[in-house]
């Protein structure tokens, strides 16, 4: 004789029996704690990945390429300037000079601003200079100062009688209130026709 189990009821869909196992209690626990875990983890990594951004882009190597970038448009524009020869407006073209001068080079240019005047006057010509290319050589930030290579095509203004010459010089820039300016001028080789 084989005797039965007896029957327990099935429950209806949608309700729990008394004898029926725990079926989401812990598992929905779980969730919640990976969900709250995914949820830090990712803000903390919006928080960092926001800090780094900022601090890269307030940085020294974001700060010395603007300063490396203003450096040269200085040196092309003084470059520019220092081969600007009016010769009929010799004390302006000095005063031009002047403006794009600090340190030594503008203690020379206005101890010497007559001499420049009068020689600018015997000129036989008038000159304009176009910078051909420019680089950052050197560049110290923190003591605002760069060497920056310029190489110019000088030409006469003097109907095409004489051909540009290329000059080539070395010009070391210092920081200042005004932005950036020649603080000495020396010449890289000799002149090129």
């Amino acid at each position: 004789m084989t005797t039965h189990a007896p029957e327990r009821p099935v429950p209806e869909a949608g309700t729990a029996g008394a004898d029926a196992a725990p079926t989401g209690g812990q598992g929905a626990t779980r969730f919640r704690r990976g969900l709250s875990i995914a949820v830090v983890v990712g803000v903390v990594l919006v928080l960092v990945t926001g800090i780094l951004w900022l601090v890269t882009a307030t940085s020294g190597s974001t700060r010395l390429a603007q300063d490396r970038d203003a450096v040269l448009v200085a040196a092309r524009q003084a470059g520019e300037t220092v081969t600007a020869v009016d010769k009929s407006d010799a004390a302006g073209t000095v005063a031009r000079w002047e403006a794009v001068a600090t340190g030594s080079q503008l203690d020379e240019l206005q101890t010497s601003h007559d001499q420049y005047v009068q020689m600018i006057g015997k000129l036989p010509a008038s000159a304009h200079g176009t910078v051909t290319d420019a680089a950052v050589a050197e560049l110290d930030d923190r003591a605002g100062t760069a060497r920056v290579l310029v190489g110019m095509d000088v030409t006469l203004d003097d109907g095409g009688k004489t051909p540009p010459t290329r000059q080539r010089v070395q010009m070391e820039m210092t920081r200042t209130d005004d932005g950036w300016k020649v603080a000495k001028i020396d010449p890289v080789g000799g002149a090129a026709g």
